[in-house]
């Protein structure tokens, strides 16, 4: 039987942040693109994705069963968010051969997270100031209907939704920063001549910080 816990090389009383960084510290030498063979990446992605899952880690702590995972709803939002900004590249009309594009999503989808956790608060603060007007408003004529507190627990309701969206989003984001962690977009070619590197890198500082920008542009679709 697998010993995960020996795998990633923690303790059995690792927390969640503990088991991220025995993983990528250890899927930078175990990548197939790093010289690591298939076979280990994968054990050591089994071992990640359990012992990050609460359920599936203590059924294998319990029993040393590793329980299959079960289909993660935010897989296809995260590959969203990734193709989303893939598509920004592709369509940048930039030279990506010298870019580290890995690095470049990463970025921009962190800052991302940011803004949407910003937003986030300020959401919450919102829903929190409906409820307090929710408590206050009146009809001065006992009796009669009270219009204004239908509108604010409207706005309240829909408010709370915006945040759950924006959470999902967020979490959705968290996991394609996880997908990325898998790839790596490496360059096999033959380098270029050495009077081109000097041209090629202030190419590359000039596009990375065009793409930056480019990237941090949010879909029509996105959630307000």
């Amino acid at each position: 039987m697998i010993d995960l816990y020996r795998l990633l090389g923690i303790k059995r009383g690792a927390t969640k942040e503990d088991v991220r960084r025995a993983y990528r510290r250890k899927a930078k030498v175990s990548h197939p693109d790093s010289g690591g063979s298939v076979e280990a990446f994968s054990a050591l992605a089994t071992a990640h994705d359990v012992l990050s899952d609460e359920n599936r880690r203590e059924r294998y702590d319990t029993t040393g069963e590793i329980e299959p995972a079960r289909p993660n709803n935010f897989d296809g939002s995260a590959i969203e968010v990734i193709a989303h900004k893939l598509g920004l590249i592709i369509h940048a009309e930039h030279d990506v051969t010298s870019m580290d594009i890995g690095a470049v999503i990463e970025q921009a989808i962190r800052e991302d997270i940011v803004s949407r956790k910003s937003r986030i608060a300020s959401q919450i603060q919102a829903v929190e100031r409906a409820g307090c007007l929710r408590a206050r408003v009146r009809r001065k004529a006992n009796g009669e209907d009270n219009a204004l507190a239908r509108v604010l627990d409207w706005h309240e309701r829909a408010t709370k939704d915006h945040v759950k969206k924006n959470e999902e989003a967020v979490r959705a984001m968290e996991r394609a920063l996880e997908i990325l962690e898998g790839y790596s977009f490496a360059d096999d070619r033959p380098p270029p001549p050495v009077d081109e590197v000097a041209l090629a890198l202030h190419d590359t500082v000039q596009a990375l910080e065009e793409l930056a920008a480019i990237l941090n542009v949010q879909p029509k679709a996105a959630v307000s």
